[in-house]
Formats: C-alpha cells, structure tokens, sequence
C-alpha cells in the first residue's frame, strides 16, 4: 500500500489566519494529502504567521525555527500568511524556509506543494474579484469562523494590516451562504463572521446595505443555525443600521464586538479613528436600547505616543462610565512602516504597563459585578470541552466547559458545569459561581458539587492568538 503523503498546519494569530488555514487544508486534501497533528509525520509543514505585532513576529519566527531545527530528510517548510506580505517582515524569516505563500495567495497552496514535491500540478484556478471560496472539512467543529471579507480600506495609523492585506475584498453572498450551509449540515452549532472591518462587507461588491442584508440572507437561508456572531466591528454610523437588523433576528446573538482604542479625542485623532467620544456613547446606548440585555465588548491601547496621564484618566473614566461586560488591553507596539512610527517615543513600557493593569483591574471589578448578577439564572451554553475537576481528597470528577452567547470563542470567560456533557450540544444551565471571566453552573444531570474549582483546558480541537484588529 503506497505510504500517503501528510501535511501538518500551525496557525499563529487571529481567526481570520485560521480560515485560511482550513481553505488550505481543504485544498491538500482534495489533491490526495492528510492532514496530522504530528509534525515529525508531515512531508509538508506550513507556518501560517501572523505579522501584526512585532511579538507575534518573533512567534512566528521561533515557530519556524523549531520546526526547521527538527527537520528530517524530505521534510518541506512553508511559510505563509501575514508575515510573508511585507518585505521588510519577510526579511525577518529564518534562513532554511523552502517558500513563501503571501495572504492572499494561500488559495495556491496545492500548486506550490505539487511543485515543491514533484507532483501532478493542479488546474490553475483563474483570478476572481471576489474573496476565494471552498468547501468546509467534513469534520464539525461546535463553533466556526467565516471569513466574509479579508483586507481594509481604513488607515489607521498604528496598524500594518491595510499594507499587509491590501484593500477589503468582500467574499459573494452565495459563496458565504453554502459555507454555512456546509457547517451547519456537519454539526455546527455556531457561526462566528469575521473580517478585518466586518461593518463594511460588501461595499467592494456593490451592496449598499451589505451586513444588514447578509445577515437577513443568513436567517432566511440557513434557518436551523441557532447562533450567528460578529467579530470585529468598526465604530462607524453603519452600526444603527445593523443593530436594528439584530434586533429583529433571533439567530443574532446578542453580542457586540466593537473595538474602540481610546476614549480621549486627541490620541483618537493621532490613531486616525473616530475622534467623538460622544458618538461612541450614543452608539452604545441605542445598541443597549434596541438589544435588551446586549454584551458589549471593545479593545483599547494605552502608551500610544503623546499619551498624557490626563488623557489616560479620560480613557479610565470612560471604562468606568461605559460598565463593557468584557475589555482587552493592549500596550501600544511602535510598528515600522505605519503611521504612527513617525509621530516620536510612545510612552515608556512601564508606564504603559501601569495603565495596562490599572485598567484591567478596573475592568475586572465589573466584570466580576457583572457575573455576579448572573449567580441564579438560566443560561444556554454551548458545550465544547472536557476537563476535570478534583476534591479536597484529590479525587477527579469530569467537567465539561461551554459558552454562553455573552462568551465570543477564545477571548471571552468560559462556563464550566460539573459532568460530561456531549461537545457540540446546547444546554441550558443554572448559574452558581461567578468569577471575573468566567462563571460556574450545574445541569439537572450533573455530577458532584463539592469540588475545588480550577480553571481547566477544555479538550477540544480551538485556536490561539492576539485580538488585533481594529
């Protein structure tokens, strides 16, 4: 029986890298390759980096390297992804790598293999308009990301990702549609969008209400998906539109994602955003008036260059004044060849670091409120992982860890309920412990309740990396 060729893929950075892992996955398969989860079993190892951040960099780098230094005969390394789609990024690559495959050129992952392992090379597939498409794995995941668009038109001045991937380029409604369709039909039970600027799908393409409408399609469409999530959300005026469609549709989880940096015009202005803090605020009280009960989440960076301690404490105070139900911090990362390389020494790390933790702390407080008055109710979670729990005595007890709709895949708490549940089945829990991420509850069915809680992995296939979009 002739020996299969197998291929291994790491993904580094955000979820939009993870779906082009899996298009490139797909594509491997259909020529005849398997994939595996060991890479000294791999002819093909594939490095899809992420370039964002100049850690994320030296990630990517060290990834590779340790995949180069346990290279066997025969053994091919790819790197492709964000990395590779800047010159001056891609001279940070080791030495030894066998080629590069650019974000946008992943879609030719089969010819490069074929070329590389002197294989029947594919039908070249012709160039499109649109974002390139492709059939979903087989194998079902409980939640799933589609990327919609890839690319943006904004320019803002910390990030690299318009000079990395280029103008937006918004996948076909059809083409989006049959993937869920697919995942769905596999077993998903939740459907994560996500784009570098997702309010603005569509646009390239023509569509005037094009998130609205897409989401509209998606109910009408594939009716049996029971969540439908948005990631990454510009704070842009197309946001009423777009709530007041959540509104309307059940399948909409009531979660928005809507990174904002800073509250304090004058840094906003220097990052190119929206400079109106005031805008930001009737935005979130529409969202929290035509979405009752909505979870919001949004993103801000400290130690951009100029940052005062008053502006700091205008930032703070909006946090206070604003009660997000989840936060993420960042210390702003000087970042050749953006915009704000150029405006002189950010803040220095230490003081960054103080903001950073002052107001993490702060956003732990209430978010631990916030929990805390969640201790009675009912949730419906999504199952997705097994761990263990163990007792005063030491003794072990199953634990099954899920999410419920206020809880995006990977950045959010978690829900962890005595027992084993079934990954990929939605339940519905009664909360009895709450910390400042996650919460604690019990099914009818569910195993002892006298346990030393700890916080365990969950067992189930899941992707890391840095939120780093706008």
């Amino acid at each position: 029986m002739k020996t299969p060729i197998r291929f291994h893929i790491v993904t580094l950075g955000c979820a939009k890298n993870q779906v082009d892992s899996e298009g490139m996955a797909q594509l491997l398969i259909s020529q005849g390759l398997e994939p595996t989860d060991d890479p000294r079993q791999a002819r093909v190892l594939i490095v899809n980096t992420c370039g964002f951040l100049g850690a994320a960099r030296a990630e990517s780098r060290a990834t590779i390297e340790r995949l180069l230094a346990r290279r066997r005969p025969g053994q091919v390394i790819i790197a492709a992804g964000c990395m590779v789609s800047l010159d001056q990024h891609r001279r940070e690559l080791p030495d030894g790598v066998d080629a590069l495959l650019s974000t946008r050129e992943w879609t030719r992952i089969d010819s490069l293999v074929a070329t590389l392992l002197d294989l029947p090379v594919p039908r070249v597939r012709p160039p499109e308009e649109a974002l390139p498409t492709f059939h979903r794995l087989p194998t079902a995941r409980p939640s799933a990301y589609v990327k919609i668009a890839d690319g943006c038109d904004h320019r803002c001045s910390f990030c690299a990702i318009p000079l990395i991937k280029g103008q937006q380029v918004s996948k076909r409604p059809s083409d989006i549609i049959r993937e869920i369709r697919e995942l769905v039909d596999s077993g998903s039970k939740e459907v994560v969008l996500v784009a570098q600027d997702t309010i603005r799908y569509g646009s390239d393409l023509g569509l005037r209400d094009g998130l609205p409408g897409l989401l509209r399609l998606i109910a009408e469409q594939v009716p049996d998906l029971p969540w439908l999530r948005l990631l990454y959300l510009y704070p842009s005026p197309l946001l009423f539109r777009l709530i007041d469609t959540m509104a309307e549709l059940p399948q909409c989880v009531p979660y928005l994602d809507i990174p904002l940096q800073h509250a304090d015009p004058t840094i906003l202005r220097a990052m190119a955003r929206p400079s109106n803090p005031d805008f930001y605020r009737r935005l979130l009280a529409y969202a929290r008036q035509r979405i009752p009960g909505v979870t919001l989440r949004t993103t801000f960076i400290v130690g951009f260059p100029g940052e005062t301690d008053e502006q700091f404490q205008r930032l703070y105070d909006f946090v206070q004044e604003m009660q997000f139900d989840h936060v993420g911090v960042f210390v702003y990362s000087r970042e050749e060849p953006t915009a704000s390389a150029r405006l002189g020494q950010p803040v220095p790390r230490e003081i960054a670091e103080e903001r950073r933790a002052a107001l993490m702390a702060l956003q732990q407080r209430i978010s631990l409120a916030k929990n805390k008055a969640l201790v009675g109710h009912e949730l419906e979670i999504l199952i997705e992982g097994h761990g263990e729990l163990q007792d005063e005595f030491g003794r072990h007890s199953p634990l099954s860890a899920g999410r419920a709709a206020r809880h995006a895949p990977e950045v959010d708490g978690l829900v962890f309920v005595p027992g084993q549940l079934p990954i990929g089945q939605m339940v519905t829990v009664r909360v009895t412990h709450a910390e400042p991420y996650d919460l604690w509850a019990e099914y009818p069915s569910a195993g002892p309740k006298s346990t030393r809680r700890t916080r365990p992995r969950p067992r189930s296939p899941g992707h890391t990396g840095l939120n780093t979009n706008h």
